[in-house]
């Protein structure tokens, strides 16, 4: 092999080292693809646009999104209520305003049933305390305070005056006006599930993206036939089988 040979054979040898380094750089420094708004990496939430077996689509404002529901996945449902639906041995957390006293006037009421571990099961002890199994924790802005709240089981309700029993201060009266946004939380099922509602699933992802939920809470849609869901902000476009025209924001 003469001289011209072996030269030729080196630079081949060397120009194919680098491009097989320069590959493995590309591939280690390529980025992941990023999820958009209403597409947490444990979950989805948005407004339910089509229901097919087992498998549901969400739209959000960065496009559908699919989840797929099994025989183990529970269902929750939060619907309107009234002041008049607070009555004794219900879970409650009221958030709104203290007075001097400490006595809160609620702005805002979520009602729930007493489980076989009381009302302090699955999170239903205020803002602050841990989400139900499967769920995302949804942290308070740093330059945020949080909202004072009561959160316990209902011993009495006389009008606007509700009595609560907290696990960490014992009795509470707190006044519950009339203007005050009260909801209702009750176990649901697959056959609740409607088109137009918006829903939050919380599960893993699969290699396509979809979500396998675990749980899934049910809320209905705003006024405008939008939903809030607190998974990530900005607004997408309505889609057949949802309220016609409506937009979707998810945040």
């Amino acid at each position: 092999m003469n001289r011209s040979m072996i030269v030729v054979i080196a630079v081949a040898a060397l120009l194919g080292i680098a491009a097989c380094g320069g590959a493995k750089a590309s591939s280690a420094t390529s980025p992941s693809p990023d999820r958009g708004p209403g597409q947490a990496r444990n979950g989805a939430a948005g407004q339910l646009v089509q229901i097919s077996g087992q498998t549901l689509i969400l739209t959000g404002a960065s496009g559908d999104i699919t989840v797929t529901i099994s025989g183990t996945t529970t269902f929750t449902r939060t619907s309107a209520a009234v002041l008049a639906d607070i009555v004794p041995g219900q879970c409650l957390v009221a958030t709104g305003q203290k007075d001097a006293a400490g006595t809160l006037t609620a702005t805002t009421v979520r009602l729930s049933p007493k489980t076989s571990s009381g009302c302090g099961a699955g999170g239903q002890f205020g803002p602050s305390a841990s989400p139900p199994p499967g769920a995302s924790p949804r942290p308070t802005p740093s330059d945020q305070a949080a909202m004072p709240f009561v959160a316990g089981e209902v011993t009495k309700a006389s009008g606007t005056s509700i009595t609560v029993l907290t696990a960490t201060s014992g009795t509470e009266l707190i006044s519950v006006p009339t203007t005050a946004t009260v909801t209702r939380m009750s176990s649901a099922s697959a056959t609740d599930l409607r088109t137009g509602e918006c829903l939050r699933a919380n599960g893993s992802r699969d290699a396509a993206g979809a979500v396998q939920a675990t749980s899934i809470a049910i809320t209905p849609a705003g006024p405008s036939g939008t939903c809030v869901t607190g998974a990530g902000g900005g607004r997408g476009p309505g889609r057949g089988g949802a309220s016609p025209g409506a937009s979707v924001p998810i945040n």
